[in-house]
């Protein structure tokens, strides 16, 4: 019996003692994994601060302490309110883990002034259960941006002051070319005549690139100043359909008005949406076959007026149409058709449009044409206008 008690109470040894090992390998296999996190962690040139689901700070690397000039252990734990601040500390880290008003919560810029004037872009990455897919918190990665924007405020301004230089010869010589096919300097032959409308037709095409970057550059710079006044719709867009007339005559191509409006007064401003509108009828004319039809449709939808522009030409690849609105883009069978095109027209159009508080989207089939809605509302009230105005 005492025998049989022995080899029960060595056997019982014998399993805790494997169970145990078994623990401590599991332990130190854990804790090499912690170790390599953390030393990934640390390593990252970007800041990183991981958050409960509070948004509740729990591990800060060594960069988010250099970025935002605090120390981790002020920061772990502590809990912020960001309609209670009390101190500079806690602005700055409300500033990273509160999303300003009305921007993507996934990525958003924010200035610091101390301790030194920065500029930080923060993009925020749910952390979930793989498994369950449950929530379990947020990972905040703090970007310093500062010398990225700097170099691109430099490179947008040498870009505006070099298309300044381009357009004032541009323009030159463009009156040059009228002066000699008026007759001015004596009379020309077919040929002659010719030869100078082709010159025309060149120099007009680069006035209008350089024209484009500098709008571009001021968009971007948030100097593309507004003069918001209430128009009447149905005669602007007549007059817009009016002033591609040559242009669509050349190309063999008529332009229609559709609408059921008689009058109807908008607030808009007329240089920037003739900018827009001019952009989309210049695209449906470079791009419709000879012969064919575009449809200006002009109606009401709540609070808003609805422009549209309709052609029959070479349309859109599906899988380009998420990337048309983005600059210097241009589709690829648009390529083919028309070799020269700077792919900034579309992203000008946007960017005004949405300017105005409205929208812009596309629909369309190769080879079977293109439909572009403008959506506008009729009187804007805040949009961005406000921070825009500029010079």
């Amino acid at each position: 019996m005492y025998t049989l008690i022995t080899l029960i109470l060595i056997s019982i040894c014998a399993i805790l003692a494997i169970k145990n090992l078994r623990l401590r390998k599991q332990s130190a296999h854990l804790s090499h994994q912690f170790d390599e996190t953390a030393l990934i962690l640390e390593s990252l040139r970007d800041g990183l601060i991981e958050c409960d689901t509070q948004m509740i700070p729990t591990r800060v690397n060594h960069a988010a302490e250099e970025i935002l000039g605090l120390e981790a252990s002020s920061i772990v734990n502590r809990s912020i309110d960001p309609n209670n601040i009390a101190n500079e500390f806690d602005k700055i880290l409300s500033s990273v883990l509160f999303p300003p008003k009305g921007a993507d919560g996934t990525s958003y810029d924010i200035f610091l002034s101390l301790p030194q004037e920065k500029k930080l872009r923060v993009f925020t990455i749910p952390k979930t259960n793989p498994g369950s897919k449950v929530l379990q918190g947020y990972i905040k990665i703090v970007r310093d941006v500062t010398i990225e924007t700097v170099v691109e405020q430099h490179k947008s301004d040498l870009v505006s002051i070099v298309s300044h230089q381009l357009l004032t010869p541009l323009t030159g010589v463009k009156w040059i070319f009228k002066s000699m096919i008026a007759g001015d300097n004596g009379p020309l032959n077919q040929s002659q005549s010719e030869m100078l409308k082709r010159g025309i037709v060149a120099n007009e095409d680069m006035i209008g690139l350089v024209t484009d970057i500098l709008d571009v550059t001021k968009v971007e710079q948030a100097r593309f100043s507004y003069k918001m006044l209430p128009y009447e719709i149905v005669g602007f867009i007549r007059d817009m359909i009016s002033s591609r007339a040559e242009k669509a005559l050349g190309r063999q191509v008529r332009i229609e008005e559709e609408t059921r409006l008689t009058s109807k007064e908008v607030t808009f401003d007329k240089e920037r949406l003739s900018i827009a509108l001019g952009n989309l009828l210049d695209n449906s004319i470079d791009y419709s076959p000879a012969a064919s039809i575009i449809t200006v449709r002009l109606d009401t939808d709540g609070n808003n007026v609805r422009i549209a522009v309709i052609d029959h030409g070479i349309g859109i690849p599906e899988k380009e149409l998420e990337y048309l609105f983005s600059k210097f883009y241009r589709a690829e069978n648009a390529k083919r058709v028309r070799t020269t095109g700077t792919g900034l027209g579309l992203y000008l159009a946007k960017h005004i449009i949405e300017d105005h508080g409205g929208s812009i989207r596309v629909s369309s089939k190769e080879n079977e044409g293109s439909t572009f809605t403008i959506l506008l509302p009729i009187n804007p009230t805040s949009v961005a206008l406000t921070s825009r105005s500029g010079v």
